[in-house]
């Protein structure tokens, strides 16, 4: 891939996400799965409940996301504080606002995705954040 495919590429990939997170917010929890090749792989460091590796949209939604979103009463609003592209990778730096778990705690996560696309899919993410907060939203 030569210098002016790889910045279109990211171009792309960054309005890719950039409109994935604009649905999240919006109350589409789903719009990630839509973006998502069939056989994603997401990485979540630490050692929650929700940590290690989940492989395909079923594992993805079943033991991340519906996890998580059903522990928190009041969904954050994902804010990117950053979003840098080179090629297939793009990386986020983001945070959330306004989040509140079912136990009455504060659920403002920091967060860097580090996600891999390819021909416009989702292919792999590593999500590094809080998992001291992540586990204290989930216990009840």
């Amino acid at each position: 891939m030569n210098i002016k495919d790889s910045q279109s590429t990211a171009s792309k990939n960054k309005e890719i996400i950039s409109k994935a997170f604009d649905e999240v917010n919006n109350g589409k929890p789903e719009a990630f799965l839509n973006i998502m090749d069939e056989n994603f792989k997401l990485t979540i460091i630490g050692s929650t409940p929700l940590s290690g590796m989940h492989v395909g949209l079923q594992d993805v939604w079943e033991n991340l996301i519906s996890p998580i979103t059903n522990a928190l009463e009041v969904q954050p609003t994902i804010v990117i504080d950053q979003l840098v592209a080179e090629g297939d990778v793009v990386v986020v730096k983001a945070h959330g606002e306004g989040g509140i778990a079912k136990n009455g705690k504060e659920y403002n996560n920091t967060y860097c995705h580090f996600m891999c696309l390819k021909d416009g899919k989702l292919v792999e993410s590593t999500e590094y954040v809080d998992t001291e907060l992540t586990r204290s939203a989930l216990e009840k």
